[in-house]
């Protein structure tokens, strides 16, 4: 087996926050000091862990061997991109959709997604017995909509990116009675991205950093809660790729910003907005937000696939870019556990993305 080697370039990685600084981020003097008033209770994370726990089975913890002797630290990936899936989604989903009443069912559920909470969405209509309608965005890869409809779905194709499918998920909800289930901008969809963090601890109660990626800001929001309920010692990183940075350009500004595109190859972190309630969360809740590049999450996507045979998106590979890069800091000695979030990925996409960004089949630049 090739050596892991750390290759993720010096890409300006962007704190969000300008308070953080580049020692110890926030840690658990100000998480003591009082109750996180936007995080999600930690009485409607355990009920959705109840409710979900028929369905889903809890992810594995797996040491990552590059990673830790890189780092020099105890690197530890819940893999949840091993849910039925292959992305985390259907926690939130699944919560969301179970905690509907009857009539609510009968009439159907929809939603807008950039591929994984579609799935997720899917798979927990199939559970409940109702009908599943999810909006892709025009640009969506096939393999996308094919998944979807393998699930029951119905497909509706809308607009470039999944701002304007939202917008067209939302009119079709009034129109035809369906209940809108938002892939983060939701109370039981963000508590059922908590049950994670509730796992973890239970897998690996030493765990001291938890890093997770950020789209719309509804998995982090989860984790950051759970986490500051049980256990507020531990620092949360949140880790986003340029191009869908919109959580932390929102805290740089102090308020809520949406980026004018989407332009970042991680394309399951869809939106080009958080919600003002996950941005609150996030602002209060995390220590940290970390910018990276396509090309570094390229690059440990690469090497996770090198040295771990784990094939993952983009998404959850920029987490490993942020650690390997070296953007946060005191690690060395620690328990880390990044959290890989999917794997709704296939080897001709990551051709095609090594392709795209000049990038030979190590994940190291051609030139």
């Amino acid at each position: 087996m090739r050596r892991y080697t750390r290759h993720v370039p010096p890409v300006s990685n962007e704190r969000a926050r300008s308070d953080l600084g580049s020692g110890p981020t926030r840690g658990a003097s100000d998480r003591d000091s009082g109750p996180c008033e936007p995080c999600i209770p930690i009485d409607a994370i355990e009920a959705a862990r109840e409710r979900i726990a028929p369905y889903l089975t809890p992810t594995p913890v797996r040491r990552l061997e590059h990673a830790s002797d890189a780092l020099g630290a105890e690197v530890v990936a819940k893999l949840e991109f091993l849910q039925p899936t292959h992305a985390f989604k259907v926690r939130g989903a699944l919560n969301a959709v179970l905690s509907l009443d009857d009539d609510a069912r009968s009439r159907g559920v929809i939603a807008a997604s950039a591929g994984n909470h579609g799935l997720g969405l899917c798979f927990a209509a199939r559970v409940a017995g109702c009908e599943a309608t999810v909006v892709l965005p025009e640009t969506s890869a096939p393999e996308r909509v094919d998944d979807v409809r393998a699930l029951d779905g119905r497909v509706v194709l809308h607009g470039d990116d999944w701002n304007a499918a939202n917008a067209h998920a939302i009119e079709l909800a009034e129109r035809d009675g369906r209940t809108m289930i938002p892939p983060f901008d939701h109370p039981d969809v963000i508590a059922g991205q908590g049950t994670i963090a509730l796992e973890l601890l239970e897998q690996r109660p030493d765990v001291e950093v938890v890093a997770c990626s950020i789209g719309g800001g509804g998995l982090i929001s989860g984790i950051a809660s759970a986490l500051r309920a049980r256990a507020p010692q531990v620092r949360v990183i949140g880790v986003e790729t340029r191009g869908a940075d919109s959580m932390a350009r929102s805290l740089a500004a102090g308020t809520v910003v949406e980026l004018p595109a989407f332009t970042s190859v991680a394309k399951s972190l869809g939106a080009r907005s958080p919600s003002r309630r996950t941005f609150e969360i996030v602002r209060d809740a995390v220590d940290d937000v970390i910018v990276v590049s396509d090309e570094a999450a390229l690059g440990s996507l690469v090497d996770l696939l090198d040295a771990e045979k784990l094939l993952v998106e983009p998404a959850a590979s920029c987490v490993l870019a942020a650690l390997e890069g070296g953007s946060v800091p005191d690690l060395e000695g620690r328990v880390v556990a990044p959290i890989l979030c999917g794997a709704n990925a296939t080897l001709g996409q990551l051709v095609a993305w090594l392709e795209r960004y000049d990038l030979d089949l190590t994940g190291r630049p051609r030139s």
